[in-house]
Formats: C-alpha cells, structure tokens, sequence
C-alpha cells in the first residue's frame, strides 16, 4: 500500500550637479535635486513553521513513546499519521495542529504505528468537538488487536494518541496513558501564548473559490457541493474550527459515501512552510499562484497545490471524474478567489 506519499534596492544614483566660474565674480553655484528614490520592493517574510506553545517536540515524543512501545517502526514524521487515514487528510490537514500551535508526530506502517498530537487551547477545542459529538471525555482504552487510543488534558493541554502493535494488550492501555501525561506535564510546564498566523482564507467559504454550477458548466453534468461531514473528532476540530480550514467536496448528486466524486478542496492558512515540504511534486504554472506544484497523493489520486501568499490550497480529483487536467480549473480557483468572477455578460 503506497503511504508516502527579493529585496531589489533601486540603486538610484544621486546625480549632484553643481558649478562655478573661475573668475573674480563666480556666479550663484547651480545644483540639481537629486533625483526622487524609487520605493524599494517590499522584502517577503521569510516562510517558517508556526512556533509550537510549548517546548515539547516530537523528539521528546518519540522518545517517550520508544520507552513505552520500543523503537519507532521508521522515521517519526512531524504530521498526522498517513496508516489508515481519512480520505481528507492528504495534504492540508497533516499539519492542522501545527497551525493552531501545536505539534503533530507519527511513525510507522500497516504493521505497527503511532500518532500523538499536542494541542493548547484544550478547554476551547473540547467544548466545540463535543458540541459537535466528536469528544467522550479523557480515555485510556485498549479496543483490541493490538489498539489502544487515548485522550487526555492536564490544564489547558490536549493529549491525543494512537497506537496499534499486535504486541499490545489490554493492561498497556493504562501505563501508555501514563507516558502521555509525562509529555502534557512538560508541555503545560513550557506553555506560552502564540498567535495564529494572519491568513486570507480563514473561513472562506467553499462557493468563493468554486461553486457546484461553475463546475459543473466545466464538466457538462449536474454537481453538488458537500462543505460539511460526520465522523467528528478532535482532528476535524482543529481542522476546520480552530484552523478555519475547509473541506469542500464536488461530487454527483446522492448518498455522499457512493456519489462519484468530482473534487475535493482542502486549505492551511498560513500553510506556505508545510507547501515548501511537498515531494516529489512538478511545478507548473497557474495564472495568479504564487507557485503551483502536480502530483498524486497517498491514495494515488491526481492533485494540484497551490501558494497564495501564505496559504495552502489543495484541488484534488477522482477516478471517473472526467477530470482529464486540473490545470483549468485551478486558474478558475485562483481567479475566483484573488480577482473575482468576470461581470455577467
């Protein structure tokens, strides 16, 4: 199973022109203003990764998690796990929790794996996932099979973990808890304020960047627009509240699970640092992107990313879509979203 997916300075020359007469009567000295210095090119910011509100990294998780579970089944990664994941979090949503100041960490494969993710703000983000049904309290529970998830807070920090190894059985549930709230204790003893990053597309709304009949005018069939989902949980929280990120799906009228999908939009705002660690994308280019980069991603699927600025937009298509290149389409996002749709004629 395929997992792996300037500053220019005007140099204006100050042309100082002045002279005099060698005679006993010189005459008024002449000078000439230099000239107006052009506006320097703003220099862009440079692009980095949120500041975590804490100082817990994922080597302090992997390290803790190596005591508990034994050595990582490969490289830990510094985003949600790709083993088994939903079909919304390839691209974007990886590096949801980064943004929101947290961290994200995982490793493994089908065989064994973990994933731990550290957020602050956990009283904020439990109310809204369990509003949204998507939280049942702090939990250390073993489901069998060698899986065991948990939750849990220690003041304003929100612990996440899951953990799957054959090896594992019900009485690990609860000394694997105990390791997470080693790493809460440390990141609640270290926890500062950050700041969101600024971003124009927090909380954009699916229709300003392509609406159901724009694309179904491109496609020659009947579209509809799905921006909202089950199966909540902290991730989506995060996600598409904490974050302002949406999931924007184009898809065949019917049941949502057995529609043909057209489209999918996922965003990070502020994400341009997670789009420069994209691999093995080619760059191409998109009228009105910053940068703009094709590819497939772990389920195969063909995709475009865009840079504005600093965010992160994602187009992603379907087999059977009768999407043939995502090139169009993508400069109908950007110009939707950057310019504006064309006045009607």
């Amino acid at each position: 199973m395929r997992r792996r997916s300037l500053l220019i300075l005007g140099a204006v020359a100050l042309l100082l022109v002045s002279g005099c007469t060698p005679t006993p009567d010189p005459k008024p000295t002449v000078s000439v203003d230099p000239s107006p210095s052009a506006t320097p090119t703003p220099t862009p910011d440079p692009i980095v990764a949120p500041t975590p509100a804490f100082d817990v990294t994922c080597d302090d998780v992997a390290a803790e998690m190596s005591a508990l579970v034994g050595p990582p089944a490969g490289a830990v990664e510094e985003h949600l796990s790709l083993v088994s994941m939903p079909n919304w979090y390839p691209g974007p949503a990886l590096y949801a929790f980064q943004r929101a100041g947290g961290i994200a960490c995982s490793t493994g494969d089908d065989s064994r794996s973990w994933e731990v993710t550290i957020v602050p703000g956990a009283q904020t983000v439990i109310t809204g996932a369990e509003s949204r049904g998507g939280w049942w309290g702090e939990e250390a529970r073993y489901e069998g099979n060698g899986m065991c998830v948990l939750q849990v807070v220690d003041g304003d920090v929100l612990v996440s973990g899951l953990v799957f190894d054959p090896e594992l059985a019900a009485d690990d549930a609860g000394r694997i808890d105990e390791g997470l709230r080693r790493i809460a204790a440390a990141a609640v003893a270290t926890s500062t304020q950050v700041e969101l990053a600024p971003s124009d597309i927090v909380g954009v709304e699916c229709a300003r960047y392509l609406t159901a009949v724009e694309l179904g005018e491109d496609l020659g069939t009947e579209v509809v627009l799905r921006d909202s989902f089950g199966g909540w949980g902290i991730p989506s929280e995060v996600y598409q509240v904490v974050n302002g990120s949406r999931i924007c799906h184009y898809a065949s009228n019917g049941n949502e699970y057995e529609s043909q999908g057209f489209l999918t939009i996922t965003t990070l705002p502020g994400g341009a640092w997670a789009f420069e660690r994209i691999e093995g994308g080619t760059a191409v280019e998109i009228e009105g992107a910053d940068a703009a980069l094709r590819g497939v991603d772990e389920f195969d699927r063909p995709l475009i990313d865009l840079r504005l600025g600093t965010d992160w937009i994602r187009l992603t298509t379907y087999q059977g879509s009768g999407i043939s290149d995502l090139t169009p389409i993508a400069e109908q996002v950007v110009q939707n979203f950057t310019v504006g749709r064309p006045a009607p004629q």
